[in-house]
């Protein structure tokens, strides 16, 4: 629920133009550490993807090394977990990682890689 709530927070102020996303990514911070540390590592999935994309819609200093690395530290915990899942949140968040730092190329290859996967596996929500 943390996450969600941060996640709608940041929303809401991007319609109004004046959201608290630094609020909102300290809490989606908060939230990851905590469902990390009581081993829920499958709910780090959305809510890493939360975090990427709200880091790299706000864009500050150093927003998108700390997406890469959110990106990287949830690559690590659930290795070996055989979470098909894991590699379509990772393609898509790799996807946006590209895309933010110009990586055109790097883009268009994670993002039709996603898509695919996305697409054969029936998840919906990710097409």
């Amino acid at each position: 629920m943390d996450v969600y709530t941060a996640w709608e927070r940041a929303r809401r102020g991007e319609r109004a133009r004046r959201g608290d996303r630094d609020a909102a990514i300290a809490q989606i911070r908060s939230a990851i550490d905590d469902l990390l540390r009581a081993e829920y590592r499958s709910y780090g999935l959305p809510a890493t993807g939360s975090l990427v994309g709200t880091l790299l819609q706000r864009c500050a200093r150093g927003d998108v090394q700390e997406a890469e690395a959110a990106i990287e530290r949830l690559a690590d915990v659930l290795v070996g977990e055989g979470l098909v899942i894991r590699d379509v949140w990772l393609l898509r968040m790799r996807a946006l990682l590209a895309q933010a730092r110009g990586d055109a190329a790097g883009y268009g290859d994670y993002r039709d890689h996603y898509r695919t996967m996305a697409t054969s596996l029936g998840l919906e929500g990710h097409m």
